[in-house]
């Protein structure tokens, strides 16, 4: 715990002196000559000791057995760690959307895309912090506020933008083993074929956002869900959260979900096996 608040402290104080030094030299307050002799003299040797001790962290936290994960819980904490994970799988949402492919899909695996539909209210909230960037940019007097402002915004529209790809790149897998349901990058849940009781087209609008109820899990669009796949035994999900540590779980004995086509789905399960019962519902 010491050498956990030594890091801590010596990591507030060096980003603290460097952002009171960039202000002051935003605003006029000290030269750029002076700015950069303290950079030179005060900075980089608060980096270089928070480098160090956190190098040195690192080695003793993995002599003990601790996994990266738990390495990064214990550098950054839980929260800031969930959000450090989230960056880091939307740029890799992004990677995988600007190549064309999708996780997890190879021979024998069918794809169950599940973003009809979901992505104009994302889509419209990019165009709004496009122009309110562009806004900003215009209206803001000062050139080192306005640049400030514009890295900021464009480092914000990253993770967002791999917010959306990730429910692209990420979509329902189903093969002659399982049937993989997942959120974005979370799994939900995986069912085994000869559990599947049945898949019927239902839609419900009581639902817009992840949720299981009386034995059910809504994985809902906008709208909603649109299909209901019926199970033979219980089976135990975990309800997809922004922190992984967050994530519950429940017990449900069918899933409704919002699909690109449910007919698709249908079709797709009845090849995998064609003893499931699968039926429809007007």
């Amino acid at each position: 715990m010491t050498a956990q608040r030594i890091h801590r402290g010596a990591l507030v104080v060096a980003i603290l002196t460097a952002l009171t030094n960039a202000v002051l030299a935003a605003v006029g307050i000290l030269a750029p000559g002076t700015a950069f002799v303290l950079w030179l003299a005060v900075e980089i040797p608060l980096f270089a000791l928070v480098v160090a001790v956190t190098v040195v962290r690192i080695r003793a936290l993995r002599r003990s057995g601790a996994s990266w994960n738990a390495v990064l819980d214990d550098l950054a904490g839980p929260a800031v760690a969930g959000l450090i994970r989230a960056e880091l799988r939307a740029y890799r949402s992004l990677w995988l959307f600007a190549r064309r492919r999708r996780d997890g899909l190879h021979d024998g695996v069918v794809a169950i895309g599940y973003t009809k539909g979901t992505m104009g209210m994302p889509i419209a909230f990019l165009i709004a912090c496009v122009v309110e960037t562009v806004a900003i940019h215009l209206l803001v007097p000062w050139p080192w506020l306005r640049t400030t402002l514009l890295v900021v915004s464009v480092y914000g529209f990253v993770p967002l933008l791999g917010m959306l790809a990730a429910r692209v790149v990420h979509p329902h897998l189903l093969d002659d083993t399982r049937f993989t349901i997942r959120s974005g990058h979370q799994t939900v849940a995986t069912v085994r074929p000869e559990n599947i009781l049945g898949a019927r087209v239902h839609r419900r609008f009581g639902h817009t956002s992840p949720v299981a109820e009386d034995g059910v899990l809504y994985l809902p669009g906008p709208d909603g869900t649109n299909v209901d796949v019926l199970l033979r035994d219980p089976l135990e999900v975990r309800l997809p959260h922004l922190f992984e540590r967050r994530r519950t779980t429940a017990e449900v004995a069918r899933v409704a979900l919002q699909v690109d086509d449910p007919g698709d789905l249908r079709a797709a399960l009845a090849m995998t096996r064609s003893d499931t019962g699968i039926s429809s519902a007007g």
